[in-house]
């Protein structure tokens, strides 16, 4: 495995890690976002590369 997405997976467990899911939903035709109870957000989107992750914390919303 590259070095770099073994360094995004092991932060992505840190950052997800015991969170509960609240609602899932189809933000855009190719990403999935995630709602965790504490309002941290997971979106994965498909692109020519793959997937890509982007995680925003529940303290990054007002």
């Amino acid at each position: 495995m590259n070095t770099d997405i073994e360094k995004e997976v092991k932060h992505t467990e840190k950052l997800l890690k015991g969170k509960t899911v609240k609602t899932v939903w189809r933000h855009r035709e190719k990403e999935v976002g995630i709602e965790f109870t504490d309002g941290t957000r997971l979106f994965v989107d498909h692109n020519e590369h793959g997937l890509e992750l982007s995680i925003t914390s529940g303290s990054d919303r007002s």
